[in-house]
């Protein structure tokens, strides 16, 4: 009986780290296709967008796909000026896109991080997940 009760916590034990090794697997492999991505969209950067705002690059940090962008002092002004018409266009951006979509439907968070040109000072931060496009 003793042997039974030892095999049987057994098998509890290993059932039990089943989602957590699942889980474990999920993120490795969510972080190793953001690496991907941010390094294939990092190509040719730093690069303008617009007059306002150049393209710095990607990083995965942690889950998160990470757009460095750089504007000047008066672009950053306005963009803390309206922070919500900001981040209601990103969103609308992001959720149109489909390999965003399906980036934040494996669990990623996109985030948009703005700094002054030539610096690393902060202007603005926007991140966005799956839930932030069931509107859409």
């Amino acid at each position: 009986m003793r042997c039974l009760t030892l095999s049987t916590a057994l098998l509890l034990a290993s059932l039990l780290a089943l989602p957590a090794q699942a889980q474990s697997l999920r993120e490795l492999q969510l972080q190793e296709t953001l690496e991907e991505v941010a390094q294939k969209s990092s190509v040719g950067t730093p690069r303008p967008l617009n007059e306002d705002i150049t393209d710095e690059g990607f990083s995965a940090e942690d889950g998160q796909l990470i757009n460095f962008l750089s504007v000047d002092p008066d672009y950053a002004e306005q963009l803390q000026s309206e922070p919500l018409i900001v981040r209601s266009q990103l969103q609308s951006s992001v959720c149109a896109n489909q390999q965003f979509r399906l980036l934040m439907d494996m669990g990623a968070t996109l985030t948009y991080h703005f700094v002054l040109t030539g610096t690393k000072q902060p202007v603005l931060t926007h991140s966005f997940v799956a839930e932030h496009c069931q509107a859409f």
